[in-house]
């Protein structure tokens, strides 16, 4: 039996998602688009520390759901990962090099989305974009837009984005 080199990209997952809840609870502007459901929520005081990494899982969760559902008026963000594999190039297989997408699912229900400096999940896209597209520190070499899809949840009560940026890896 021959030793495994190196460490999968899948074995990595985890170690993605928490620089990726990381990066996001830091983030004053996401926060504040996250946790306040004021239309003045972009020029309010900046949440504490406590505040920030308390959205997780309330409101920010590592994973594609909302574990309980709700009708109640708020604003999410969830992640999900998809199609981790060897990095292929036209007919070519590159078995050193893995490549996959980790998602933003950015969600808030319709009474929240108006603001005074813009519509709520459009400012939240923006943010994040500004956080990860072609910044390094996950994976290897940096993270690439790969696609964008409105996304309409609870009978069009919530609204948002799907988003998705492409990370690769070496094994």
């Amino acid at each position: 039996m021959s030793k495994k080199v190196g460490i999968s990209a899948l074995e990595k997952i985890g170690e993605y998602k928490m620089e990726v809840l990381n990066r996001i609870s830091n983030s004053d502007n996401l926060s504040k688009l996250i946790a306040i459901d004021k239309s003045d929520a972009m020029f309010c005081d900046s949440l504490s520390e406590e505040d920030r990494y308390g959205l997780l899982y309330d409101r920010i969760f590592p994973f594609r759901f909302v574990p309980e559902a709700t009708s109640e008026a708020k604003t999410y963000l969830t992640l999900g990962t998809s199609g981790f594999s060897h990095l292929r190039e036209n007919l070519k297989t590159y078995h050193d090099y893995q490549s996959g997408s980790v998602f933003f699912y950015v969600f808030t229900h319709v009474s929240l989305m108006r603001t005074d400096s813009g519509v709520r999940q459009d400012l939240m896209i923006a943010e994040i974009d500004r956080l990860f597209e072609g910044t390094r520190g996950i994976g290897m070499g940096e993270l690439k837009l790969n696609g964008l899809n409105e996304l309409w949840l609870h009978n069009n009560k919530f609204g948002g984005y799907a988003v998705n940026y492409t990370i690769s890896d070496l094994k």
